[in-house]
């Protein structure tokens, strides 16, 4: 014990103070020593080597203990505490999994909407092709050649559904310019699903009702689409083409694609040796059977 600390302890004998408050200063004394390592440091200060009284010698004996003591508590706690695991509450994770479930089928529905599951080739001398998603709706128009781009332009049709494209086509100014009496206008739908082919069809006979000329509906396959897009065609003029260049070899697919419908048929009846009136009726396009089913199931209004 310091010379210090044995001061100490005579200054406390030496007063009448409550055990309690003697026994606590005392305590505090022993705990400051034992967090120093018993280096036996100053504790209160020194004033000519007397205490001036118990009071001030206890209050910052306390003070300074229980600081050092605190401090030193808090620095253990700090390093041997681990902090807790986060666990998510029950209604969080459900809310989360709703949220991901609404995501998925969202994708899922959008993904759809932009499958082609069918493709109809319009051709009078514009042409086009439409793509149509298993919805019925237009998410894609192509024009394959300039006139087509020129109805494309004036016609907005993605994005609809195809009864309402094909109206909007046929009741348009731009298409109405290359639409006469004597013309012809060739559909095809090229799909495997047979009810959607029958809808297609069904949309086209009723729109092209009120246009003036000549109109056939044909289903196609998939083969002879890829054949007629490598040529640049649509189908029915790349049947037509098949058929006329199998007639008379001096035709050249070029020569075909300048023309329009109604004179690619007017070509065809004439190396059949069809009069005139003959010539105004379709006939079946089928040219080759192996092409796949659909290419002699026309439907198609004829004028009398």
């Amino acid at each position: 014990m310091t010379d210090i600390e044995q001061r100490l302890r005579e200054a406390y004998d030496g007063q009448h103070l409550p055990p309690s408050v003697r026994n606590r200063a005392l305590a505090a004394i022993e705990e400051v020593r034992a967090c120093q390592g018993g280096a036996g440091e100053t504790l209160t200060r020194e004033r000519s080597g007397l205490l001036p009284s118990a009071e001030e010698a206890i209050v910052p004996s306390e003070a300074l203990a229980f600081s050092d003591c605190s401090e030193a508590r808090r620095a253990a706690a700090k390093r041997n505490s681990a902090p807790a695991p986060w666990r998510p509450r029950p209604r969080f994770v459900a809310a989360l999994a709703a949220c991901l479930l609404l995501v998925l089928a969202a994708f899922g529905v959008y993904g759809v909407y932009q499958t082609p599951s069918a493709y109809v080739d319009i051709d009078v001398n514009p042409a086009i092709e439409l793509t149509v998603n298993p919805f019925g709706i237009v998410i894609g128009a192509d024009a394959l050649n300039e006139d087509g781009r020129s109805v494309l332009d004036a016609v907005s049709v993605v994005h609809r559904s195809y009864r309402e494209a094909i109206d909007a086509l046929t009741r348009s100014e731009i298409l109405a310019r290359y639409v006469s009496d004597d013309s012809l206008i060739d559909i095809n739908v090229i799909t495997e699903n047979g009810h959607q082919a029958n809808a297609l069809i069904e949309d086209s006979d009723a729109a092209l009702a009120s246009m003036p000329g000549v109109h056939a509906c044909h289903r196609a396959d998939a083969e002879m689409r890829e054949e007629a897009s490598a040529a640049g065609l649509c189908v029915g003029r790349y049947k037509a083409a098949c058929e006329l260049m199998e007639l008379d070899p001096s035709y050249t697919l070029e020569d075909c694609a300048g023309m329009s419908m109604r004179q690619l048929r007017d070509c065809i009846d004439a190396c059949h040796g069809e009069n005139d009136d003959q010539g105004e009726e379709i006939p079946d396009n089928s040219h080759n059977n192996g092409h796949g089913k659909g290419h002699g199931d026309g439907h198609g209004r004829h004028r009398s």
